[in-house]
């Protein structure tokens, strides 16, 4: 749930302070932040971003084959963040995109974060019980469980000028500048709000307006996160949250320098 007393707590503290080192939830941040992608990661390959899993692993398995992902080592996949929670199979999900290696990255969403913080107090409090939705962080490995923590918060391709991230980004603000937490909960923003600030993030659509309305780019930003309004195709911004685990679609698009968006989807498999 989104906080704004957290929000105004974050956004209290000195950015330029190289000792913040932890989340509001007292996680360690990634390694990088806000990660650069060199050409040699997409060169002569096809290039997917993928939308929010949520443990989906039979239609993620089913997507990566219709993109060629899973066998063609000439196709690089990106993911949007919350690969986990909700759906049945999140450690299976886990370790098919580790599998994926070099030719595949993600950023950290919400649901990777509050699965840390489950699986943290696991390992430090004797005594915790895992609520029932979080039982599978049981059987999270040390590996992968670093692997989702040195996920950074964003994703920047320079040359096919774009950025991934699992929530949003405040317009005219520097990536250095933005707050973490905003960046995994976001989905709206508040305009001249009464706190004095331009711009306000906040996780509840009737609030303000879709922050993707207000980006106006260089870059073209790829997220996640909002499955309410499904597939948003912004001038500059594209929501690709087309709720899978809620028996939706699991949605993929190729980035192909055109600015054409060819759309690959997996209608949910009901069991």
């Amino acid at each position: 749930m989104f906080s704004i007393a957290a929000w105004l707590m974050e956004f209290c503290v000195n950015r330029n302070d190289s000792s913040l080192v932890k989340t509001m939830s007292g996680l360690s941040l990634p390694p990088v932040l806000h990660k650069t992608v060199g050409n040699e990661f997409h060169a002569n390959k096809k290039l997917y971003i993928i939308g929010d899993v949520h443990g989906c692993y039979d239609e993620l398995q089913k997507l990566l084959q219709l993109t060629g992902a899973n066998t063609n080592e000439h196709v690089a996949v990106v993911f949007v963040g919350d690969l986990v929670n909700k759906g049945p199979r999140s450690i299976d999900v886990i370790r098919t995109v580790m599998g994926l290696g070099p030719r595949c990255l993600a950023v950290r969403g919400n649901h990777e974060e509050a699965a840390l913080c489950q699986w943290q107090r696991l390992k430090t409090e004797p005594s915790y019980i895992l609520p029932p939705k979080y039982e599978w962080v049981r059987h999270l490995s040390e590996t992968q469980a670093d692997f989702l923590s040195a996920l950074p918060y964003t994703l920047h391709f320079p040359s096919q000028r774009i950025l991934v991230v699992h929530g949003g980004l405040i317009p005219e603000v520097d990536l250095s500048s933005q707050v973490p937490l905003d960046m995994i909960t976001m989905r709206n923003i508040l305009v001249h709000d009464h706190f004095g600030y331009e711009y306000f993030p906040t996780a509840d659509i009737h609030e303000g307006v879709p922050w993707a309305t207000l980006w106006k780019g260089p870059q073209h930003v790829y997220f996640g996160h909002d499955a309410r309004r499904k597939l948003q195709l912004c001038t500059h911004a594209t929501g690709l949250d087309t709720g899978c685990v809620y028996g939706g679609i699991l949605t993929a698009v190729e980035i192909n320098g055109t600015g054409e968006k060819h759309m690959v989807q997996v209608q949910k498999i009901e069991t």
